[in-house]
Formats: structure tokens, C-alpha cells, sequence
């Protein structure tokens, strides 16, 4: 039997959260570029950089909100230390500390006077040789770059949810790449499930392991509830344990939502009572089909519940949260 959620009437369908959000991703004048805060006019990359070669970088993305009390990063630290864990996984020695690089964000942000938007904190493998073993002689640089960023997925996608499909491509394993790194050569894999998705008039994709299991979407993790419990799969299903997830996972502890993690089906997906997606720049966002199959979306829905929580944790009106936001 489904839970009874006491908290829907909160949950306005046209929510005052996102409503004076930026329609556009303008760029900031500034950037934070190996130790210094400089004009993005005056930046470039070399064109033998062995990232834009062989897709060596690392990166993350991290967002910015509004709050009564100023602007604020959320769980810019954890964001951070996931960074330099992807750089060491490629044998990247970033040549600046978590602690330079949490006050770099800092820094940059309110340079920018940034309110709604998206930091992408980027290390990388710079010019050198033609060659596969970038560590041997090519320098690593750092960059943290700002964004503009309202709604992500679309304009009406946190409200009236995305429509997407299970893309041909398949998701490379945890034994081909080091899946729990974000680094930027394994997304050339859901650039493919995007634009295919994109042909098929979509808004994104969900891509399968190769046993026929979900892995995840181009950019985010997938939930489902199902009556009243919430599912989802973790690293063993080759995702970059998002942050997001996280937060979600922690939100419905609190509130007592039953959790089962664990390797999921197409199938569990098409027999779902809601389907939806979390991430940095997604949010909670909603899917309302998914191949032809409609799921529930709307006020009175677990995916609404969390997206409400979420957004009141990120925007400073969940004080129990407070730990999770950095204030510029």
C-alpha cells in the first residue's frame, strides 16, 4: 500500500522556487584559471592539449542558489573532493589542495555575483606529445569556470516532467573505465544516447548495462517509486554516484521512505508508479513517459515530494540541512 504523504499541500504546482530562475546559460565574465581569478576573454586552451585529444579531464559541476541570507554553493566540499578523486584515478596530480580549490569556487562565484548558476570546475591533461601516457610530460592545469543555469532539462521539465527512451547504446562497464570518476572521454558515450534521443524526439535517454540492467540516464541517476517505496542502483550498476542521490537517499530516510538499492530492469522501469531523475544541473526532475509507457507526475507524487525538499534544502529553507550549503 501506498504511504500517505502529509507534506502534498506544500507542494504548489507552480512553485515559487524555480519561478525567477534565468531562461538562458549566459557565461560569467570570470574565471578562476590556475591560482587566479582572470577575464574569460583573455583564455585558451592549447590545441595540442591531450584533453581535447584523448578526452583526458576530470570535472565537476556545481550549483549556485539564491537564499534570504545571500547566494550559496551546495556541498561545494564534497564536489570538490570528488574532483581530485577522478584526477587520481587517471593519474592526475592537480597542483592545487581541496582547500584552494573549495575557496577558488568561493572566490569566482562572488566575482561574478553569481546567484542561479553552475560552477564546472575542470583539471586537465595540457599540451605535450602525441602520446597515451599524458602523466609522463604533460602538465595538469585547473580551471573553474561559471555559468548562468535555470532549469536544466527544459523550461516546463521540473513541473510537468521530461519525455525520454531506452537508447541502443549501452553503457560501458566499471571493468572498461572507472565509472565513478566523472571524467570528460566517458561522456562521448552519452553524447550518443543524447543525440540519438534528440533524433527520436526525446529529451534525453536512459542507457542499459550490458546484462540489459539500467545504468542511468545521459547525466543523472534514476529512481523509481513503487507503492511508496523508493528504488534506485548504486555503483555495482556502473553510475557515478551522484550527489543528488545522495541528497535524495538522505531525504527519505528522514522522512521514512522505504529504500531498496539495488540492480534494476527496463521492465521495473515500464511497471513503475513514477519514474524520475536526480542530478546537479536536473534536480529532481520528473519523467512523465518513457516509451510510450505514461507514469504519474504532479502534485500529489513521491518524485513532487522530494523535488520540494530538495529545493528547499538548496535555497536555505531547510535549516536541519544547513551543512550542505557553502555561503559566498
Amino acid at each position: 500500500m501506498a504511504l500517505e504523504w502529509p507534506n502534498f499541500d506544500g507542494v504548489p504546482e507552480d512553485d515559487s522556487l524555480t519561478s525567477s530562475r534565468p531562461r538562458g546559460q549566459k557565461l560569467a565574465r570570470f574565471l578562476w584559471w590556475d591560482g587566479e581569478i582572470r577575464e574569460s576573454d583573455e583564455l585558451s586552451v592549447h590545441y595540442y592539449a591531450n584533453a581535447l585529444h584523448y578526452g583526458t579531464a576530470v570535472f565537476e559541476g556545481i550549483r549556485v542558489y539564491p537564499t534570504r541570507r545571500g547566494a550559496v554553493l551546495v556541498r561545494l566540499r564534497e564536489h570538490i573532493e570528488r574532483l581530485l578523486s577522478s584526477a587520481r584515478l587517471y593519474g592526475m596530480k592537480v597542483p592545487f589542495s581541496a582547500d584552494e580549490l573549495t575557496r577558488a569556487a568561493i572566490e569566482v562565484t562572488r566575482r561574478n555575483g553569481t546567484q542561479n548558476g553552475y560552477l564546472r570546475p575542470l583539471a586537465y591533461f595540457a599540451e605535450g606529445p602525441i602520446d597515451l601516457r599524458p602523466k609522463k610530460e604533460c602538465q595538469v592545469r585547473a580551471f573553474i569556470a561559471v555559468r548562468e543555469l535555470g532549469t536544466f532539462l527544459g523550461e516546463d521539465a521540473l513541473r510537468n516532467g521530461v519525455r525520454i527512451m531506452i537508447s541502443s547504446w549501452r553503457k560501458f562497464h566499471h571493468t572498461m573505465l572507472p565509472t565513478m570518476a566523472k571524467a570528460s572521454g566517458h561522456y562521448a558515450n552519452s553524447v550518443l544516447a543524447a543525440h540519438e534521443a534528440l533524433d527520436h524526439g526525446f529529451d534525453d535517454a536512459i542507457l542499459l548495462n550490458q546484462d540489459g540492467t539500467v545504468a542511468s540516464a545521459t547525466g543523472q541517476n534514476v529512481f523509481f517509486a513503487k507503492a511508496g517505496m523508493l528504488f534506485t542502483n548504486d555503483e555495482t550498476s556502473s553510475i557515478v554516484p551522484g550527489i543528488t542521490r545522495d541528497c535524495i537517499l538522505d531525504l527519505a530516510r528522514e522522512h521514512q521512505v522505504p529504500i531498496t538499492i539495488r540492480a534494476f530492469t527496463r521492465e521495473d522501469l515500464m511497471r513503475a508508479d513514477e519514474v524520475f531523475f536526480t542530478g546537479t544541473a536536473a534536480e529532481v526532475t520528473p519523467v512523465r513517459e518513457l516509451d510510450g509507457t505514461v507514469f504519474k507526475t504532479g502534485k500529489k507524487t513521491l518524485g513532487a515530494f522530494f523535488q520540494r525538499a530538495y529545493l528547499r534544502a538548496v535555497t536555505g529553507k531547510d535549516e536541519s540541512r544547513a551543512a550542505w550549503l557553502t555561503r559566498i
